[in-house]
């Protein structure tokens, strides 16, 4: 089977495995804002955002540096798992003993004990990390698909099924620590058959897998601060009931495009790095990628944004209208997100993570002040235009700093990509902003809304249908190579 219709076949199960993830994360949002007190919501959106740092942390980028080197042997593999382990345990120690200083500086108390619930997951994680590596490396989707998407639906019964029973934000930590559990079970299962760790431990053989490792946690940790931030201040600013608000928005607005373009970079972080040594291949692809991210995530924020006003109360009632603003502006912060999200796989597969943690750290000390004053002169109306300026300052910079030093100049290939997707989207703006002018009908809006969504998918699907593009052309044949 040749590389594309591998990758092509891997990207179908990558995409069942976050489309669940997807699907069932915002259903569960859903339920648990609508099951919870605003204060309680809010403590749970904050226990979001160490479920992510939690994530980012786990195996200390050692998955990724197995994938990204060529030839590893087993030696090398073990060492790694030791490795992930023992790290593992510092990191449980380290939050269990950092909770109650983290829950004071943010002014909620409740926070501590969650913290150090979450803390366990460090010493979880770390036993399934290396198979889901080598699943991912072979570009084995398929079976690392049915039982990501397994772990994470009997996560969501439970923390559902807790939150009934008890109305409190302990019921997403327990669904968390769920999921990591059933996933490393599963992954184990499989992958023990494949590979089992021997009792090596021999450090000067992984250098470079930890430098690698090194570089990608530390550029996952400022990457981390700088999508975190917003939360963090308005918490600690504004209280837990604004930071329940705004997860909404971002987990609807933001969240989505950087699980939906995991999909395709997920698959192609080890395509590209098996095509790493071919210049012209690898940047004609990642252009490809950028547009394809663009043709995925745009109709849909692009539609959110006409439509967030009827979403909000159908979804999570009418308690949470006050975040309609918010979630429009932060729609068009989640578009330049969604563009700058494969960047990170071509820096991995170029081994370039140095480049992506100088950027990531410099951007802490422009981003933090943007969204510090405008929590505070301005509230959460400030928060989200700041957060929409940094995205701005964070597309721009992208090229100069991390596209430029890899490809040299391809400025015009860069703003291509970007605006083909778009203009193929505006016709569907056009008739959802007609729509909105002349039909207000607040007594069927659970109709009304599902007729704009048709209509806006129907238009969007006709262009490009009809659209000449030698590169949509192409994208209809993959789309029906990843159908069939």
């Amino acid at each position: 089977m040749s590389l594309k219709s591998k990758t092509i076949k891997s990207a179908k199960w990558s995409a069942i495995s976050s489309l669940t993830v997807i699907i069932f994360g915002f259903l569960q949002m859903t339920i648990l804002s609508r099951i919870l007190s605003t204060n309680e919501f809010g403590i749970l959106s904050v226990m979001t955002v160490f479920f992510i740092l939690t994530d980012a942390l786990a195996d200390f980028g050692i998955s990724n540096s197995i994938i990204q080197q060529s030839d590893i042997s087993i030696e090398q593999m073990s060492t790694l798992y030791w490795v992930n382990i023992l790290f593992g345990i510092f990191l449980f120690v380290a939050f269990f003993v950092l909770s109650d200083p983290i829950a004071a500086w943010l002014n909620i108390p409740d926070v501590s004990s969650l913290i150090k619930m979450t803390s366990l997951a460090f010493i979880i994680i770390p036993h399934g990390q290396q198979y889901r590596a080598l699943l991912q490396k072979e570009l084995n989707f398929n079976v690392l698909g049915k039982l990501e998407s397994i772990a994470y639906i009997i996560g969501f019964c439970s923390a559902v099924l807790i939150a009934i029973e008890n109305k409190s934000a302990i019921s997403a930590v327990w669904g968390y620590l769920i999921i990591v559990s059933c996933r490393t079970m599963l992954l184990s299962a499989v992958g023990r058959k494949l590979y089992k760790p021997k009792f090596i431990f021999k450090l000067k053989s992984v250098k470079s897998n930890l430098v690698f490792g090194f570089y990608l946690t530390a550029d996952s940790i400022v990457n981390y601060i700088n999508s975190n931030m917003s939360t963090i201040l308005i918490a600690k600013i504004l209280g837990p009931v604004l930071t329940g608000g705004y997860s909404i928005t971002y987990n609807v607005a933001v969240n989505p495009p950087s699980k939906i373009s995991p999909i395709i970079t997920r698959v192609l972080f080890p395509a590209f790095s098996k095509i790493q040594n071919d210049p012209q291949k690898l940047k004609l692809n990642f252009f490809k990628l950028l547009s394809l991210i663009g043709f995925v995530n745009f109709p849909a924020l692009f539609g959110l944004l006409f439509l967030s006003k009827e979403f909000i109360l159908l979804s999570f009632g009418v308690k949470w209208i006050f975040i309609n603003n918010i979630m429009m502006i932060l729609c068009l912060a989640g578009v330049l997100r969604a563009a700058a999200n494969p960047i990170g796989a071509l820096l991995m597969a170029k081994a370039r993570m140095d480049l992506s943690f100088k950027f990531n750290l410099a951007k802490i000390f422009i981003f933090a002040p943007i969204l510090y004053f405008g929590a505070v002169l301005y509230g959460l109306i400030g928060v989200a235009l700041g957060f929409l300026l940094c995205q701005v300052v964070n597309t721009i910079f992208s090229y100069f700093l991390l596209l430029k030093p890899i490809f040299g100049q391809c400025l015009v290939e860069y703003f291509k990509s970007l605006l083909l997707p778009f203009l193929h989207v505006i016709p569907m703006c056009i008739v959802l902003y007609v729509m909105n002018i002349y039909w207000k009908q607040n007594n069927m809006m659970l109709m009304v809304f599902s007729i704009k969504i048709l209509s806006g998918a129907f238009v969007y699907l006709l262009t490009m249908y009809l659209s000449k593009n030698a590169l949509v052309r192409e994208l209809r044949g993959i789309c029906w190579g990843f159908i069939k």
